[in-house]
């Protein structure tokens, strides 16, 4: 079936997405210390290797949502395909906000008074994107003729 995705979906999924997910990725293989220090200061002097294998699982997934967006989706008009990857991409967000409240937890900074700039980035830019494949996930704004079963 044929894709008609709303611009705002198509902005954000292929446009705003890729890049940020791109960025994710080099940080998290190449920028480790300033990325650990940023999300959770003071910790880049205790990073190790356990540290390292999940930055690069990091940056693997997040490479993966970049061509799911990026390269899958400007090559078919499947609207279940654009689901599905949405669907799966959701999950690595899930993972990150839950990861993220989980940090600020333990640091007593579940407060937003609290929150550094990198968590508001963080937050803002992972819960937007969220909030985004939820709604498209869940057909809000799809056309029902163009509705995936």
């Amino acid at each position: 079936m044929t894709a008609n995705v709303p611009s705002i979906y198509r902005a954000v999924f292929l446009y705003w997405d890729p890049p940020c997910a791109l960025w994710g990725a080099y940080l998290s293989f190449f920028a480790r210390d300033t990325t650990l220090n940023s999300f959770m200061p003071g910790s880049a002097t205790n990073r190790d290797a356990a540290h390292d294998m999940l930055f690069y699982h990091q940056g693997g997934a997040l490479l993966g949502a970049a061509v799911l967006n990026g390269y899958l989706l400007r090559r078919t008009g499947d609207l279940l395909v654009w689901k599905a990857a949405q669907a799966a991409i959701l999950c690595i967000d899930v993972a990150l906000l839950v990861g993220m409240a989980g940090h600020l937890s333990e640091q007593g900074r579940l407060s937003p008074a609290a929150w550094t700039g990198y968590d508001w980035m963080g937050i803002l830019i992972t819960g937007g994107v969220t909030v985004a494949r939820t709604l498209f996930i869940a057909g809000v704004g799809l056309s029902r003729k163009g509705k995936a079963s």
